[in-house]
């Protein structure tokens, strides 16, 4: 049985583009299906809609989440993907309890309770040797869910934001990739622990991600990463 992915989206939609490619690229056997919820108009809606993916702008704030809640059902999905820019409410949590995933770049606890490139500006301006992003389960604690899987890197002070952000958004793509590998549809049960994890390399660094999977070569080739900007 073919199983279904929901993004909700507020962004550019960098994460709904990888995984929609690495679904037609065969990368993740029986994942077929995606469908998308904005709660704006944004370029990871319009991306959707090229793209023929169902798609639905929604208002958050509305009627206590009620139409986004009911959206989301219709839509019946195995795994959903919290990379929107909104606080979801309880009862939409307690409906997908277990299947609710977010994307966050940094290495959780540390720098939780902000979205996008704010974790990643908190980091630099802290000092940190070692930065990195977490797939982690989504509660009702803000970024308090535990993780599902984490990469991380070194961090020098003369980084630039711009080369982090790169080097962020590849290492979002892969966990959330490896999360999918290593999840068995049950984001709530599986941990992202595992005793050896794996080291790779994104743009001559090289990361630690945990857990290991087997990733296609082409994450390792500019052109694909170049493809999906």
């Amino acid at each position: 049985m073919s199983k279904k992915v929901l993004f909700l989206c507020s962004g550019a939609g960098g994460n709904l583009r990888f995984l929609h490619l690495a679904i037609k690229k065969g990368w993740l056997p029986g994942w077929e299906h995606i469908s998308v919820i904005t709660d704006r108009d944004c370029p990871a809606g319009d991306y959707a809609e090229r793209e023929g993916l169902p798609v639905a702008c929604v208002d958050f704030v509305e009627d206590q989440q009620e139409k986004l809640l009911n959206q989301a059902k219709a839509w019946s999905p195995d795994i959903i993907i919290t990379t929107v820019h909104r606080i979801l409410g309880a009862t939409f949590l307690e409906e997908f309890d277990g299947r609710l995933i977010n994307l966050h770049y940094s290495l959780l606890p540390a720098f939780a309770g902000s979205i996008g490139a704010s974790p990643v500006r908190a980091a630099m301006k802290y000092g940190v040797c070692l930065g990195g992003a977490t797939v982690h389960r989504v509660t009702g604690v803000l970024d308090g869910g535990h993780p599902q899987a984490q990469i991380a890197f070194p961090v020098t002070p003369d980084d630039l934001l711009e080369e982090l952000m790169d080097i962020e958004f590849r290492a979002g793509c892969i966990i959330l990739l490896a999360a999918f590998l290593t999840l068995k549809n049950d984001a709530k049960k599986n941990s992202g622990n595992s005793q050896n994890g794996m080291v790779l390399t994104i743009k001559s660094r090289n990361a630690l991600l945990n857990p290991a999977a087997l990733l296609p070569s082409e994450l390792f080739e500019e052109g694909f990463w170049l493809s999906i900007k």
